[in-house]
C-alpha cells in the first residue's frame, strides 16, 4: 500500500466491507458490478483512502440505507490534521465503536489509567457505577453503553488476542467505588485477568513518582502493517492521535512508567493481597 492508513480510513475500510459481506457480494462480484479491480477495492476495504464518490458508488451497490449512507459517507471527509475527535455526547457518533474497530486490528494494545480502571477490564458494576456517578446518561442509554463495553471486551476472549499491557495505579485500586463488595469482585477480576497469557497487569505504587498528575487516560495501539495509534480519553470525548511525534510522546511516558511500576509477578501479588483486604472489609 503506497498510501499510509489512518484511524478513519481504517475504521471505513472495516465499515464497507461489514455493508459488502451484509449483502453476501464477494469482493471480486462488487468490483465487477461498479467496474473497478478487485485490487482497488481490496486496499478500500483493506484502510486505503476512498473518494467521497467512490464510497458513495460502493454503497449503492450494497444497498446501504440513506441513514446509515451518509453516516459512513462522513468518514471519507478527509481531516484537517493527524488528530480525530470522537465527541461522547453526539448521538451521531458512536465513539466506542471507533476504538472497537482499532483494538481488533491491532497487535499490540498499551493502556495506562490513571483516574479509573481500564475500560477493559472492568467488571459490569464497576461500569455501570461509573457510568451512574457521572449523571449524563438515561437508563436506556446506560444499558447500551454497558452492552457496549460487554462486547468490547470479548477482545480478550479471542483466538488471536493482541497482546495488551495494563497500568494501574495503586490509589485508584485503593479508591472504593460505591462499597468493599464491589472493589472485591473488581479485584478478583484483575487477579483472574493476570491468568491470561496475552494479558499483563502492571501496578504503579503509591511510592512512585506521581504520573498520575502529567498522564491521562490513554491506550497505545500498534499494527501489524500501520504505524501505532494513540487514544486519550477525556469527560467529554475520545481523540485518537496519528501524528508520529506525538505517539512518540505517549512512547516515552510508556518507558518511564514500566521502570517505576512493579514487575508483572509483583503486581499479581499485590492485587491478591488487595482482593484479601478488601474481603476483610464486607465481613
Amino acid at each position: 500500500m503506497t498510501e499510509k492508513s489512518t484511524v478513519r480510513t481504517r475504521e471505513m475500510g472495516i465499515e464497507l466491507k461489514t455493508q459488502r459481506e451484509a449483502k453476501q457480494m464477494s469482493l471480486r462480484e462488487l468490483a465487477r458490478r461498479a467496474d473497478w479491480s478487485a485490487s482497488k477495492v481490496s486496499g478500500w476495504e483493506n484502510g486505503r483512502r476512498i473518494s467521497p464518490i467512490d464510497a458513495a458508488i460502493y454503497l449503492a451497490n450494497c444497498g446501504t440505507k440513506a441513514p446509515e449512507r451518509n453516516r459512513l459517507l462522513e468518514l471519507t471527509k478527509p481531516p484537517s490534521d493527524r488528530y480525530w475527535v470522537r465527541p461522547y455526547f453526539s448521538e451521531l457518533v458512536d465513539p466506542a465503536k471507533s476504538l472497537i474497530v482499532q483494538e481488533n486490528l491491532a497487535t499490540r494494545v498499551i493502556s495506562n489509567s490513571p483516574t479509573a480502571l481500564p475500560g477493559m477490564l472492568q467488571t459490569e458494576d464497576y461500569v455501570r457505577t461509573l457510568y451512574e456517578m457521572s449523571g449524563r446518561y438515561t437508563t436506556d442509554r446506560l444499558q447500551l453503553l454497558i452492552q457496549a463495553r460487554r462486547d468490547r471486551q470479548q477482545l480478550l476472549q479471542r483466538t488471536n488476542p493482541p497482546d495488551c499491557l495494563y497500568f494501574v495505579y495503586e490509589h485508584t485500586l485503593r479508591s472504593i467505588l460505591r462499597d468493599p463488595a464491589l472493589m472485591h469482585e473488581q479485584l478478583q477480576s484483575l487477579v483472574l485477568a493476570t491468568n491470561l497469557p496475552h494479558c499483563t497487569i502492571r501496578v504503579v505504587p503509591a511510592s512512585a513518582p506521581p504520573y498520575h498528575l502529567i498522564g491521562s487516560r490513554f491506550t497505545i495501539m500498534e499494527f501489524a502493517e500501520h504505524p501505532a495509534v494513540a487514544y486519550e480519553e477525556s469527560f467529554a470525548a475520545g481523540l485518537f492521535v496519528d501524528d508520529r511525534v506525538a505517539v512518540e510522546a505517549f512512547y516515552v511516558l510508556r518507558t518511564r512508567l514500566e521502570q517505576v511500576a512493579l514487575s508483572e509477578r509483583e503486581s499479581r501479588e499485590f492485587l491478591i493481597r488487595l482482593t484479601e483486604e478488601f474481603d476483610l472489609m464486607t465481613g
